[in-house]
C-alpha cells in the first residue's frame, strides 16, 4: 500500500495527458527540481557511504540570482511543484534557500524538500526557520521530507560517516517543525526516509524508532534498501542486486511487517518500498526505451545546469546536459523541448553507467507498456567516456556523436578514437610490413 503522492505514473497522467506525451510541441512538465549548491564550499556535511553523486563530479556552480530571476520571470501557473533536493547536496546548507521557499508560494506552486535535517535546530535557533517554513505550508502537497536513515546516534554516525551526534538535533528539529505545525494549524506533511542497512535495522532499533515517530506525529515513514551507487557497470549493478537487495529484501519484509500502515489514515502511515522499485534488470526490459520522465520533470543542477533528469544532475552525465543556466524563459522552454524527444532511448543512460530513480523507472514502465505500438522511434545513442579512466569523479559521459553534445566540445578522446579507426582500416600487409621492419630495427 502507498499514499497517492508516491503514485508517479497518476500524478504525471493528472498533469498532462497520455495522448499530448511526444506529440505536442511543448509541455511544461510537472516539476522544476531545484539542486541547490549548499554552500558552495562543502556539497554536504554528511558523507553517506550510498550518496548517489559522492562518486561523481560534485560541481557547485550554480548562480542562485539568476535561478531566482528565472523563476520570476516564469511566473505562476507553470510548474505544479518545486522541489529542492540534490544529486549530492544539502539544500538547507544555502543560504538562499529561503529566498527559493517564499517565490515559490508566491508563484502559487508546492513545495517538496528533501534534507538530511542537521540544520532544523541551529536555523530554529538562528533566524525562525522552521516557523517561517511552516508558514509556508499551504496544503498537504507543501512537504518537507527528511532523510533521517537511523534510530540511534551510534547507528546514524556509521550511516552517515561522521564522528559526531547529529542525530539527536535532528530528532530536536523534526519536533519544532511538528510543534509548529501544530501551533499554526497548518496542513503541511512532513516525512521521514529510512535506508536500511547493518547498522540500524536491529529489531529493538526499529521498535523504538517507529515509537518515537509515532510520537512525534510525523506524517509517514518509509523505509527501503539503499540504491546501488551511480557511475557502476550493469554487472556491478546487478551483482549489487543479487548480494544485497534481494538477500536484504526478505529479511527487511518480514522484520517490518507487523509495523506497516494497513490504511491510508494512519499516522505516520509507515510503509516498506521494495527493490523491485529500483531494479536494474526491469530497465534493461528490451520494451523499456521511450523516457517520458522529462514530462515529469527539468533539473536545475547544483553545476549551474539544466539536465534531462534529476538523476542524472552532474557534469559526469554530460549528456544528460541541456545547456547551461538560461537567462530566459524562452531558453528554458528551447531545453525542455529537446529533453521531451520520442527518440531518446533510456539506455542510452543504461550504457553510461546511469540508471532510472524509482519515479522514472515505474512512469517509463507503464508508458512504454501503453505506447509499446509506437516506441519503436527510440535509438540508443552512444557515449564516450573521457578523462582519467582511475578517477570516477573526473570522468565525463558524452556523446559519441560530436553533434549532439551541448557544447560540442571536442576530447582527446575523440582523436585518440579516430587514430584508432585509421589503424583498424589499414590494410593487413602494411601491419605485416611494420612488424617485420620493427624486428629488423631491434636487431
Amino acid at each position: 500500500m502507498r499514499l497517492d503522492n508516491y503514485n508517479y505514473m497518476k500524478n504525471l497522467t493528472d498533469w498532462v495527458d497520455e495522448k499530448d506525451i511526444f506529440n505536442k510541441d511543448f509541455v511544461w512538465p510537472r516539476q522544476m527540481e531545484i539542486h541547490l549548491p549548499s554552500n558552495k564550499e562543502i556539497a554536504c556535511d554528511f558523507h553517506c557511504f550510498y550518496c548517489q553523486g559522492s562518486k561523481l563530479d560534485m560541481a557547485l556552480g550554480m548562480d542562485e540570482k539568476k535561478a531566482l530571476k528565472l523563476m520570476e520571470e516564469i511566473g505562476p501557473g507553470t510548474f505544479e511543484y518545486y522541489v529542492y533536493g540534490g544529486a549530492y547536496t544539502e539544500p538547507l546548507l544555502n543560504s538562499y534557500f529561503m529566498d527559493f521557499m517564499r517565490l515559490t508560494k508566491k508563484l502559487k506552486a508546492h513545495f517538496g524538500i528533501h534534507s538530511n535535517g542537521s540544520q532544523l535546530k541551529k536555523l530554529q535557533e538562528k533566524n525562525g526557520f522552521c516557523t517561517e517554513l511552516v508558514s509556508l505550508m499551504e496544503s498537504k502537497f507543501d512537504y518537507y521530507s527528511c532523510s533521517l536513515d537511523a534510530g540511534s546516534p551510534e547507528s546514524h554516525m556509521k550511516t552517515k560517516n561522521i564522528k559526531y551526534d547529529a542525530w539527536t538535533d535532528i530528532i530536536e528539529g523534526l519536533k519544532i517543525l511538528v510543534n509548529e505545525r501544530e501551533k499554526q494549524k497548518s496542513k503541511g506533511s512532513i516525512r521521514v526516509a529510512y535506508l536500511l542497512n547493518k547498522w540500524n535495522s536491529s529489531v529493538e532499533e526499529l521498535t523504538k524508532f517507529i515509537d518515537l515517530m509515532k510520537e512525534i506525529k510525523v506524517d509517514s515513514l518509509r523505509f527501503s534498501i539503499p540504491y546501488a551507487q551511480y557511475g557502476n557497470d550493469v554487472a556491478k549493478v546487478q551483482n549489487y542486486k543479487q548480494k544485497v537487495e534481494n538477500k536484504e529484501h526478505e529479511k527487511f519484509k518480514k522484520l517490518l511487517q507487523p509495523y506497516m500502515s494497513k490504511s491510508k489514515d494512519e499516522k505516520p502511515f509507515i510503509f516498506y518500498f521494495a527493490p523491485v522499485n529500483q531494479d536494474i534488470d526491469r530497465m534493461l526490459d528490451e520494451n523499456y526505451k521511450q523516457c517520458a520522465y522529462t514530462y515529469y520533470q527539468t533539473t536545475m543542477g547544483s553545476s549551474g545546469h539544466i539536465y534531462r533528469c534529476s538523476s542524472i544532475a552532474t557534469p559526469s552525465f554530460d549528456y544528460g546536459i541541456l545547456g547551461k543556466q538560461p537567462e530566459t524563459v524562452s531558453e528554458l522552454k528551447e531545453m525542455i523541448k529537446v529533453s521531451q524527444d520520442k527518440n531518446f532511448h533510456c539506455h542510452t543512460c543504461i550504457n553510461s553507467t546511469a540508471r532510472c530513480n524509482r519515479m522514472a523507472l515505474e512512469i517509463n514502465t507503464e508508458w512504454n507498456a501503453y505506447n509499446k505500438k509506437n516506441n519503436y522511434t527510440a535509438k540508443t545513442d552512444d557515449t564516450l567516456a573521457v578523462g582519467p579512466k582511475n578517477k570516477r569523479d573526473e570522468i565525463k559521459h558524452v556523446y559519441k556523436d560530436t553533434e549532439k553534445r551541448w557544447n560540442k566540445k571536442i576530447y582527446a578522446e575523440d582523436k585518440l578514437k579516430i587514430n584508432q579507426d585509421n589503424i583498424a582500416i589499414k590494410p593487413k600487409s602494411f601491419e605485416i610490413y611494420k612488424n617485420i621492419s620493427q624486428k629488423k630495427s631491434s636487431k
